[in-house]
């Protein structure tokens, strides 16, 4: 059973130039990942495009990913999927599809057309636990659900469902200092990790977490697993790495998210189309920027 704790990367689903899904492109960065010490990695979530793809995509990107986590020779690496859908329905399917494939673990953003009230968001998670028997990570994307959990919220879903962690925003505005500290002390004995996601924030010193979860630590996770262990263990990281990731996040801040990280990975050498639409590829100034601030990285850490 997964722990949702250390570094966890979330990598885009590469994409052939018809668009399909590029299987050995995702196992090549699975791959990577790995072998830099990423503590997990979670397909299809928002910089995977999850919710752009047909249930035989899906099926066949999670088992793609779950091939290449138990690679001989490699560490093994959790493999967790997110299952976001419009409705309770199309997320259990997405659940049971996960859990059929042996995935270790499941990431939920509940959404639907219009925003959801608490017991309504409990009654997504509940629908989830009923079905099947994986730890759940709450993906709370408060700035587009328009609902943002509170710490009695989180702590009735620890309490009924299997809710074992959370992903929070680190860069929300106006986001309460001492953020992580309250969720905790909310959930004290239940075993949840509390995790922060956005990347600008994390880069520039956010408060202390139980995990990070990053879309960008799946394109250079040498990278940001040197800041991670430096983090964890309370001292300076490399002042080289942290301006370079500092660049990076700066320039993709700028960008349409999922698109800007295709065009980062192609200039990274993974081969991937852009996504599929209504995303749009990035224009060509915004991949000149990107070209500069990836001709400064510095050597593997």
């Amino acid at each position: 059973m997964t722990s949702f704790r250390g570094l966890l990367a979330y990598p885009i689903t590469p994409l052939t130039p018809d668009g399909a899904p590029d299987l050995d492109a995702l196992a090549a960065l699975m791959g990577g990942a790995a072998r830099a010490g990423v503590d997990g990695v979670v397909v299809l979530a928002s910089s995977g495009a999850g919710v752009t793809f047909a249930p035989d995509e899906r099926d066949a990107v999670v088992r793609a990913a779950l091939a290449a986590g138990s690679t001989p020779g490699a560490p093994r690496v959790p493999v967790h999927v997110a299952v976001s859908g419009a409705s309770t329905r199309e997320v259990v399917a997405r659940a049971r599809a996960a859990r059929d494939a042996e995935a270790d673990g499941l990431v939920l953003a509940p959404f639907s057309y219009l925003p959801l009230d608490e017991d309504e968001v409990v009654a997504v998670f509940e629908a989830v636990a009923a079905a099947v028997d994986l730890p759940v990570c709450y993906y709370n994307r408060s700035v587009q659900t328009a609902y943002d959990v509170t710490p009695a919220a989180l702590a009735r879903l620890a309490h009924a469902t299997t809710v074992t962690a959370v992903k929070d925003p680190a860069s929300t505005p106006a986001r309460p200092a001492g953020r992580v500290a309250t969720l905790r002390a909310a959930t004290a004995g239940l075993g949840v990790s509390v995790g922060l996601s956005g990347d600008a924030a994390i880069v520039g010193g956010a408060e202390a977490a139980d995990a990070w979860h990053t879309g960008l630590a799946a394109l250079v996770p040498a990278e940001y697993v040197t800041l991670r262990r430096a983090r964890a263990a309370d001292a300076a990281p490399d002042a080289q790495v942290v301006d370079w990731l500092r660049a990076l996040t700066d320039v993709l801040a700028s960008l349409r998210p999922v698109s800007g990280f295709h065009a980062l990975a192609t200039l990274l050498g993974v081969p991937t189309a852009p996504p599929r639409g209504p995303s749009l590829p990035v224009p060509p100034d915004g991949v000149a920027r990107l070209r500069e601030v990836v001709a400064r990285r510095p050597s593997a850490p």
